[in-house]
């Protein structure tokens, strides 16, 4: 060690921080060199990965995740972009490129390293190639100053032991490898340049922006709407026998031992909980009157349909399916398991309004295997004539539209409504109206405009295709050849306008600007395809390992 503290007294006073670093190297040795020092390392001895015979231990990972501040992020964050992962994969990384850069000649002290961080709190971090812009490689800058703003080495040793939970050695070594892998990132990126044309491309690609006007197309919007026949489940049933009975088999349990359920329909008239004593009188008038129609002989389903204020069961004609007691709140729960089937109550009174509510069946305990194979039959019936009626409507109103009928036009006729009562992202006013309204319902909606590597729209699917198609379009040829599919959804679209860059927008701040862009890009390319070229020999060579159980721990795959 002695020979290391002349060495590094030795770079200090270059710099001329001796009088202020120089018992920095003799306290480490004091307080983290002897054995007591490896106790600082929760589980730091016991194996993440092994690479090239240099091991990666669980304390590495640990002080790495504190490196990175994941401690500090949100836990969903967190999961989001595979973080952890990404720390993990990082130091396998970090390992092949600090023995690349020992191949090829590079060297460097623990005096060295340490200097740096007693110069300016420089801490080196590597993450995955993988990880996320704003959690990349590179330096990290720490404060170890006393309040007078100098270098206190006090500080320093607090922060190693007691928020990285390291040793001196374990934390210089460690930074050994972090800095001789960024010199190596430093290499494999030197070259890398962009030409006044790639810029250029770069900047029409990213000034190239569509608006779309479009309509989506839900299935689930569909089947609610769809009242299969006896006779139809029934030909279902017969023509799907082996699906149906293959889903009974793998469900067979929640068809067994069930407490009492109800099956009803409601009609919901809203009115605030804490509304004046008019406005309820005004909605139980208004069910009341919904009461006589059902007394009358109106059917219930139709009622909920076109009256009932819960548009999610509004479009299934008011079916809240199967429910055991205690899902509902109270005075609805009361009412509902009060009634017989076909029964229908007076108006009930909640937080959410007043219901009408049909009871339409009771089950409990063992259902009947022909009555659970029906319901299955049912659903998987809605399901596929959701999907049909889905594609039906949306060709429909791609062939009204190139008939020259505004889309305004289709989505009124669609939700009977006139045609000026159109739906507009941007309007705050119409945002408001479009709360009234069923989501799931077809919809006329206009894009933000967006650029070729933006998403056009957002929902439970990949939107890309739609990005793509619709930089394929032009003011000549506004409308596609047929409806896209993206996810289960169908989607209408049609093109509002089209910008692209222009020679004398592009000054010579953007030029800046796109270019420090695409450089970064393509290093990080070059960078990318080197280290995963590492690590595929690496594997090939049998000179990578990985804990099994660290990867469950990561809820992730590190690969």
């Amino acid at each position: 060690m002695a020979d290391k503290t002349s060495t590094f007294k030795q770079k200090i006073q270059t710099y001329g921080l001796w009088l202020v670093v120089g018992p920095l190297v003799v306290v480490f040795a004091l307080q983290f060199g002897g054995p007591q020092a490896q106790g600082c390392s929760s589980g730091g001895s016991s194996l993440a990965a092994r690479v090239y015979g240099a091991n990666i231990s669980i304390g590495d990972l640990q002080a790495a995740y504190l490196l990175a501040g994941i401690d500090n992020m949100p836990a969903q964050q967190v999961e989001q972009f595979g973080l952890k992962v990404n720390v993990f994969n990082g130091l396998i990384e970090r390992s092949l490129l600090a023995r690349e850069a020992r191949k090829i000649g590079f060297d460097i002290s623990e005096d060295e390293v340490l200097q740096s961080v007693a110069e300016d709190g420089t801490v080196y971090l590597s993450m995955s190639v993988e990880a996320p812009p704003f959690l990349r490689s590179g330096a990290r800058r720490f404060d170890f100053s006393d309040k007078d703003g100098r270098f206190d080495m006090d500080n320093l040793r607090r922060f190693i032991q007691y928020r990285l939970r390291r040793s001196i050695n374990e934390f210089s070594q460690a930074q050994i490898e972090e800095t001789l892998a960024q010199r190596m990132r430093d290499v494999l990126t030197a070259s890398v340049q962009v030409g006044p044309e790639e810029v250029w491309d770069a900047y029409v690609r990213e000034r190239d922006r569509v608006v779309l006007k479009y309509a989506r197309f839900s299935p689930a919007y569909y089947q609610d709407l769809l009242e299969p026949s006896e006779r139809e489940v029934t030909d279902w049933l017969a023509a799907n026998e082996k699906a149906v009975e293959a889903e009974y088999e793998q469900n067979r349990s929640r068809y067994i031992a069930l407490e009492k359920q109800v099956r009803a329909r409601h009609i919901l008239i809203k009115v605030e909980a804490d509304a004046e004593l008019e406005a309820k009188e005004e909605a139980r008038a208004k069910a009341n009157a919904l009461l006589a129609q059902l007394k009358a002989g109106a059917d219930f389903s139709l009622l909920a349909r076109e009256h009932s204020q819960d548009k999610g069961s509004a479009r299934r004609g008011g079916d809240l399916g199967y429910n055991p007691r205690g899902r509902m709140v109270a005075p609805f729960d009361e009412a509902q398991f009060s009634l017989q089937p076909g029964e229908i109550s007076n108006p009930v009174e909640t937080n959410y309004g007043f219901h009408i509510i049909k009871v339409e069946s009771i089950r409990e305990g063992d259902v009947p295997e022909e009555e659970a194979k029906r319901e299955i039959a049912e659903r998987t019936l809605r399901e596929s004539r959701g999907k049909e009626r889905a594609r039906e409507a949306a060709e429909s109103m791609l062939a009204r539209l190139k008939q020259g009928t505004t889309m305004e036009t289709v989505e009124a006729e669609f939700a009977g409504r006139p045609a000026e009562q159109t739906v507009d992202a941007d309007e705050s006013e119409a945002e408001a109206e479009q709360d009234e309204q069923d989501p799931l319902a077809p919809q006329v909606r206009t894009t933000q405009a967006f650029s070729r590597t933006d998403t056009a729209i957002y929902g439970p699917f990949d939107a890309s295709a739609l990005t793509q198609a619709a930089f394929e379009m032009s003011q000549d040829k506004p409308l596609p050849d047929k409806p896209i599919q993206l996810g289960d959804e169908w989607v209408v679209y049609r093109l509002e306008s089209r910008t692209g860059a222009k020679r004398e927008e592009f000054t010579q701040a953007e030029r800046e600007q796109v270019s420090g862009r695409l450089l970064d890009a393509k290093r990080m390319d070059v960078l990318a395809s080197h280290v995963r070229r590492l690590k595929r020999e690496a594997a090939e060579a049998n000179q990578l390992s990985i804990n099994e159980e660290i990867i469950a721990s990561l809820g992730e795959s590190g690969e």
